[in-house]
Formats: structure tokens, sequence, C-alpha cells
């Protein structure tokens, strides 16, 4: 009877262990399947921050680039200034004869009794047309030339300089456009011999013409 009792308690005994058993290994199967789903969710959370991450990344990258084509058009612009203000910085240099010019042009040779008026407005005629710079028997014309001067035995002063014949005038441009405004109808060439019978006029064009600072 004890032993009957004995051997009951101890399958009930297993029983319930093996329910506790089935219950802890289900417990921890659910526990596994429920980490499975946190890690599924987290990787895809992950993956999501990822390319937000790329997509903030691309935003910044197009907004760089525009600014750096902004950056580019304002140096250019700058840029653009610069050349601009060189140029002007050059032609104040050229017109006071601060520098050193050369290039193409023309030379102009007057011989005779030539009043100090056909100078003038030969010089004028050639600034008109374009030329940038000038000089007459190799003195350079300035901003600061006053003029041409005439002495009473009339001779002929420039920059407080007697100026002998022939009178030599040389231009530095566009070599064409400077003579054809030189020898146009009714232009200065054509008036001075009409007036000036015995002046012996001549123009040439010159692939370099030369002229030295002012110091």
């Amino acid at each position: 009877m004890n032993h009957s009792k004995k051997l009951h308690e101890r399958e009930l005994s297993l029983l319930l262990t093996a329910v506790l058993l089935g219950f802890m290994i289900a417990l921890q199967a659910q526990s596994f399947e429920d980490l499975g789903d946190v890690i599924n969710r987290d990787s895809r959370a992950d993956v999501f921050r990822e390319i937000q991450i790329l997509k903030n990344t691309n935003d910044s990258l197009e907004d760089e680039i525009d600014e750096l084509g902004n950056q580019l058009e304002r140096v250019s612009n700058n840029q653009d200034a610069l050349e601009s203000v060189r140029e002007e910085i050059q032609k104040y240099e050229i017109i006071t004869g601060r520098i050193d010019i050369s290039g193409p042009g023309i030379s102009l040779k007057i011989d005779g009794d030539t009043k100090s008026l056909w100078l003038t407005d030969t010089v004028n005629e050639l600034f008109s047309a374009g030329a940038e710079a000038v000089s007459v028997n190799s003195i350079r014309l300035t901003n600061t030339t006053t003029g041409f001067d005439t002495i009473p035995n009339g001779q002929i002063l420039l920059n407080s300089v007697i100026l002998n014949q022939p009178y030599t005038i040389e231009a530095i441009g566009d070599k064409q456009v400077l003579e054809s405004a030189l020898i146009q109808p009714e232009g200065i060439i054509e008036r001075m011999r009409r007036n000036v019978p015995d002046a012996v006029v001549e123009v040439q064009q010159k692939d370099l013409v030369m002229m030295e600072k002012v110091l």
C-alpha cells in the first residue's frame, strides 16, 4: 500500500516536471521569437535610418554644389571686374606715359614750312581714329602735354623742345584704320597738301612702332 502510494507520487512529480519543462520550453521559444522580431524591427529601423542619412547627405551635397556654383559665379564676376580694373589701369599708364608701349601703327613724315596748327590737327585726327599713343619727333604725348607752341622765328616747340624738320609723327593702333583716317577725302593730308603747297607728306603703315615710357 505504501509502495503504491510512493509510486503514484513519483509519477505525479514526473508529470508536473514534464509539464513545467514543456511550459518553460514554450516560453523560451516565444522569447526567441520575440527577440527575432526585435532584431528584425531594429534592422529595418537601421535601414531606414541609413536611407535617411543618405538622403540628408545627398541633400547636403546638392546644397554644397549649388553654393560652389554660386561661389564660382561670384569669382568669375570678380575676375571680370578685376580684368576691367587692370585694363583701366593699363589705359591710364599708357595715357600718362608710365610704361613702354609697342605695336602696329603708322608713321607720318611732314617736310616743309608747316604751321603748328597742322600738327595739332593731325594728332587730334589720330587720337580720334583710336590711336593708343602718339609721338612727335620721338617725343611721346601724354596727359600733361600742353600742346604745340610757336616761337617768334617760326619754330615749333613741344614740351619746351624745339622741333626740327622733317616732323615725324608716329601712332600705335590699328594701322589700316589710322592710315585711312589720314588719307580719306578731305582728310588732314589732303587739306595740308592743298593749303601748304611746298609741304611733302608721306604716310606708311608699320608692323611695329615702339615708344619708351616718359621719365
